[in-house]
C-alpha cells in the first residue's frame, strides 16, 4: 500500500474483465475488491455497486442422535 493509497483510497487503476452474472454486468477492481456497473451498450464503467451484507448461509437441520445403551 502506497502512502497515496492510504490517504485518497484506491484509484481503481487495475480492474478485470467484464463480467455478466445474475443479470448484472460489472467489472471489479482487483486491488480492493470494488465492483463497478459496466454497460454493454456504451462501453463504459458506470457507478460503484454498494454492496449489501451477504446473507448468512441456512443451516441444515440437524436430527436428533439416537443413543444405544
Amino acid at each position: 500500500m502506497t502512502i497515496f493509497d492510504f490517504l485518497f483510497g484506491c484509484r481503481h487503476a487495475d480492474l478485470s474483465r467484464v463480467f455478466t452474472i445474475g443479470g448484472q454486468t460489472y467489472r471489479v477492481c482487483i486491488a480492493c475488491g470494488s465492483r463497478f456497473s459496466y454497460s454493454l451498450a456504451s462501453m463504459r464503467m458506470g457507478r460503484r455497486f454498494i454492496e449489501a451484507p451477504e446473507p448468512l448461509p441456512a443451516q441444515p437441520a440437524q436430527s436428533p442422535r439416537r443413543v444405544f445403551a
